[in-house]
């Protein structure tokens, strides 16, 4: 059996959270779309690349934890 672990409003700057919503296609949406789950990886990569370090090193610690998505 396997779990799929989601973090759910992992507490992100507003420039990361928008970063994010622009650049990372979501693996789901809501059905009222009010909330999108993204793969962490991908995330993590992006954060990288723009330059927001805090966020990606709040993401790589969710990562350690075993977190596969993140969601808000």
């Amino acid at each position: 059996m396997s779990r799929i672990i989601i973090e759910y409003n992992p507490v992100l700057s507003k420039e990361s959270e928008k970063l994010i919503r622009d650049n990372v296609t979501p693996s789901m949406i809501s059905n009222d779309e009010s909330s999108c789950q993204y793969q962490i990886s991908v995330v993590s990569h992006q954060l990288l690349v723009h330059g927001q370090t805090d966020d990606a090193y709040l993401i790589h610690e969710l990562i350690n934890d075993g977190v596969h998505y993140i969601e808000f």
